[in-house]
């Protein structure tokens, strides 16, 4: 209504949310009601809420996806990961938890672990978005290893909807808290 380009919206749902077998129904209506495009919705779920029970999760993922929601598994790589959900599951992205982020620059181990996350989603089509991005020693280890989008203090501090809105219509680059890596590179 405000004259803004549509923009996806993460939403982040807890296993209890999750777990709501009305989950794809509800989604769809407040989507209605609210007059938001379901292709503008990106629900944000962590691994640990897949693990309850995956063919009940699945088809809620799957419901979802067919509705045009976009799935992302949030703090990735801190749960209970499995390299054989990542390729039944329909996701749109995988969000590499901060943990991983802020490590990777200090630690060989924590470097590879990220490189192969990356390579594994890249391989697998997904998109990757790394949390917590601080510095610019982090960004460029990132850009190297191939993910493209990233989101942090590094890009932008957290800001008002107002702001946000701004941003938007004078279409700086960076308006947008996650951003391509090649604009940073």
């Amino acid at each position: 209504q405000g004259g803004l380009p549509p923009i996806a919206v993460g939403v982040n749902l807890s296993s209890v949310q999750f777990a709501d077998t009305t989950l794809a129904a509800r989604v769809q209506e407040i989507a209605h009601v609210v007059g938001v495009p379901l292709d503008c919705i990106e629900l944000e779920i962590t691994e640990s809420a897949l693990m309850g029970d995956f063919d009940t999760a699945l088809a809620t993922l799957n419901a979802l996806r067919e509705m045009g929601v976009a799935i992302a598994i949030d703090d990735f790589g801190t749960g209970y990961s499995s390299l054989s959900y990542l390729r039944r599951l329909p996701l749109r992205k995988l969000k590499l938890d901060i943990a991983f982020i802020r490590d990777a620059v200090q630690s060989d181990e924590a470097a590879a672990i990220v490189a192969a996350i990356i390579a594994i989603a890249n391989s697998l089509k997904l998109g990757v978005v790394a949390e917590g991005v601080e510095t610019q020693a982090q960004c460029d280890f990132l850009v190297d290893s191939g993910c493209t989008t990233m989101q942090g203090y590094l890009l932008c501090r957290p800001m008002t909807g107002q702001a946000i809105a701004d941003l938007l219509r004078t279409g700086r680059d960076g308006a947008i808290i996650e951003r391509d890596a090649a604009s940073l590179a």
